[in-house]
């Protein structure tokens, strides 16, 4: 009953309506939307109009073709797959990249880098989306075992050191102690979790953010800082107890706080974060320690032995070749 009452109402006054929007339109000609004014100013002529139709034909196509040329790139690789060894999926400008590659390199697996071009939407391709569902990077495939694909650098790293211990009954960068494992674990997450995200974000805000969010920048570097003063204050207990250690005749000056810690001969060796060597939970740190400054923090001056610790890490000549792109 009430929909017909409404319809009748509607179809009586329409006329009317009509003619009272026309006196508006004519009373306040701006009530004219902009863009219906700005096609009403353009007249083209039938010449005009195809060479316009024409040239977005010809961008059209052209987009078209580096799509397809970009693709079957991808596409390519994964029809012709190698037999041995591993492909890394990265980007020249993606930290976590280089970390999968720093590890590769160090336990000296035969491995290739493909790079992806973002701007070409290679993540998005469809064979490498089956691989990573979250098309981003690294990613990883196994071509030793049956083109098995990893994803996320931080389950890519478990599996390569994992594998490595399996195959070989040790591993320079893991362990065959469970205890040992969970600790190496636990910085490895940590880095993956609050290291990596962090700066991530920081840089984010400081340099492609849309409009400058003060806030934001301030929030996620003093974020970073707090991230550093965990690592520092742990690498600095493993650097009082090595030279506890190793300088014992100087250990009671020490303890006494009469002789400061500075003045060991062991004070610049190298600590470690697990054990007496480096591990993947020193090493998943590299890449970002290596861009960090660029979000305004200083290594050596407010974080001295992560800047020590970091040194030592960058002159390994595995980390070396990983970070050039060898």
């Amino acid at each position: 009953m009430d929909t017909d009452h409404n319809e009748h109402i509607s179809n009586q006054d329409q006329a009317s309506i009509n003619n009272q929007n026309n006196e508006q339109n004519n009373q306040n000609p701006q009530t004219i939307s902009n863009l219906s004014a700005g096609l009403k100013s353009v007249n083209l002529s039938d010449q005009q109009q195809n060479e316009v139709n024409l040239n977005l034909l010809q961008q059209q196509l052209q987009n078209e073709a580096s799509t397809q040329q970009q693709q079957s790139r991808i596409s390519h690789f994964f029809q012709n797959q190698p037999t041995e060894g591993y492909t890394l999926f990265s980007h020249r400008s993606a930290p976590n990249g280089f970390k999968v590659a720093i590890i590769l390199s160090e336990l000296n697996s035969p491995f290739n880098t493909i790079f992806l071009d973002f701007n070409n939407g290679e993540q998005r391709a469809p064979e490498f989306v089956t691989i990573n569902p979250n098309a981003r990077v690294p990613a990883l495939i196994d071509h030793y075992n049956e083109n098995t694909s990893i994803w996320e650098s931080g389950a890519i790293i478990l599996y390569l050191v994992s594998k490595y211990l399996k195959e070989h009954g040790e591993c320079p960068l893991w362990s065959d102690n469970l205890i040992e494992q969970s600790q190496i674990s636990s910085w490895l997450f940590f880095q993956t979790s609050g290291h990596a995200p962090m700066i991530g974000q920081a840089l984010h805000f400081r340099y492609f953010h849309s409009c400058p969010v003060p806030s934001a920048v301030e929030r996620y570097t003093d974020e970073v800082r707090r991230v550093y003063g965990v690592i520092e204050m742990a690498l600095a207990e493993r650097r009082e107890a090595l030279i506890m250690d190793l300088d014992v005749e100087n250990a009671a000056a020490y303890s006494a706080g009469t002789t400061p810690l500075s003045q060991s001969r062991y004070f610049d060796y190298p600590v470690w974060l697990v054990g007496d060597r480096a591990t993947v939970a020193d090493l998943s740190f590299v890449p970002w320690n290596n861009v960090v400054d660029r979000i305004g923090i200083n290594l050596k001056v407010e974080f001295p032995e992560v800047y020590k610790w970091t040194k030592y890490m960058m002159r390994r000549p595995a980390v070396i070749r990983a970070l050039r792109g060898d």
